[in-house]
């Protein structure tokens, strides 16, 4: 279970950008006043004055931290075994103050065996090694619905399953039950819960079927399913939904991704979080919920090379800080960050860097008009 994280010290001397974007429903109405109680006129005595209710005391805000993709293979693995796992977000540390819980997607498997699928690019740590950097850097939670969780076949994913331990995964499964799965996660001094639910859209790796292990398969009847039945069940409960879509190294989330991404939130999601595209993309307010089409890159082996090749996008990116609060829309905090070229791991971005980044993920508002 993760621990609450105070503010440190250190967070006063990173630069970060702060983006609102909430938007609170009607007022509440305000609580009754007392009415002063007549004189009995047979008696003349006064009855007792009413003892008025206490007003239920309110959940203290739930403030999670979400980041992009983690993989832990080739350059960044060779670098943990040089300079310890703590080493990859040692930099973004400060980023993470002030949360009850980090989420992030991790590419690629915790395992050293398994056949590795037919495909250009198949990730794979060591087990120990992948799983110290999580715990070390603070990650508390791990989606795993994406195309590169089944890169060694189900006996890859079924090792990184069993190495993750004590963290907290979902989004993949040995079964198609298991993999749809929402993770219910309550942090540590919170009476709130959490549940997880992810699902991928690209293909490229192998998608759980009835007994048959894998990643959930994102469709809109699929999504809507989970997430009516999650809401149904668990009404207090705050549900986030990850998401793997997108068109790679492109800033604008496509038609298709809208469509899962909103289908969720019609459904009863209050976040829907998007990874993917390897570069940031905006971030839209749509009915009572918040939807992040795509956080980025956070840990990825990226050169002088790549930045001459791809220009900045895959090197942009963000820890998004969202607090959830009773009877709002979830409000957002965007911290920037940004891969340093040299050192293969996360950094807090410059003056210059974080004005680009919270550029591109300007807020979008997306309310559907009222009917006729």
């Amino acid at each position: 279970m993760s621990v609450r994280r105070g503010a440190l010290a250190l967070l006063a001397t990173v630069a970060l950008a702060a983006l609102a974007v909430a938007c609170t429903g009607d007022e509440p109405p305000s609580a009754p006043t007392s009415t002063p109680t007549a004189t009995v006129e047979a008696t003349r005595t006064a009855a007792p004055p009413a003892t008025a209710t206490p007003a239920p005391t309110p959940a203290p805000p739930l403030v999670v931290a979400f980041i992009g993709d983690l993989m832990f293979d080739r350059e960044v693995e060779l670098a943990m075994e040089t300079e310890g796992p703590a080493y990859t977000f040692e930099r973004v540390r400060p980023l993470f103050a002030g949360t009850d819980l980090v989420v992030g997607n991790l590419e690629g498997t915790l395992s050293s065996g398994g056949t590795p699928l037919d495909k250009v690019y198949q990730f794979q740590t060591a087990p120990d090694l992948g799983v110290a950097a999580l715990v070390e850097g603070g990650v508390d939670v791990v989606s795993l619905s994406n195309n590169h969780a089944t890169d060694y076949g189900i006996a890859g994913l079924e090792e990184t399953l069993v190495a993750l331990g004590d963290l907290e995964y979902y989004g993949a499964g040995l079964t198609e039950d298991l993999a749809r799965a929402a993770r219910h996660v309550q942090p540590d001094g919170q009476p709130r819960t959490l549940s997880f639910l992810g699902y991928s859209d690209i293909g490229e790796t192998i998608f759980a079927l009835g007994a048959q292990g894998g990643v959930s398969r994102a469709d809109v009847e699929t999504i809507a399913e989970d997430v009516s039945r999650e809401r149904e069940q668990f009404p207090g409960n705050v549900i986030v939904v990850s998401l793997h879509f997108g068109t790679e190294y492109r800033h604008e989330p496509t038609d298709r991704q809208r469509e899962l991404a909103r289908a969720a939130i019609d459904a009863g999601a209050d976040l829907v979080v998007g990874h993917h595209p390897h570069a940031l993309q905006p971030v839209e307010a749509y009915r009572d919920g918040l939807i992040l089409y795509s956080l980025g890159n956070f840990v990825f082996d990226l050169d002088a090379e790549d930045l001459e090749v791809l220009g900045p996008g895959p090197f942009q990116s963000v820890v998004a800080v969202v607090t959830f609060e009773e009877g709002e829309r979830p409000a957002l905090e965007l911290r920037p960050a940004w891969i340093d070229v040299w050192e293969n791991r996360p950094r807090p971005a410059t003056e210059e860097e974080a004005a680009a980044i919270l550029d591109l993920l300007a807020p979008r508002s997306q309310t559907p008009a009222a009917p006729d």
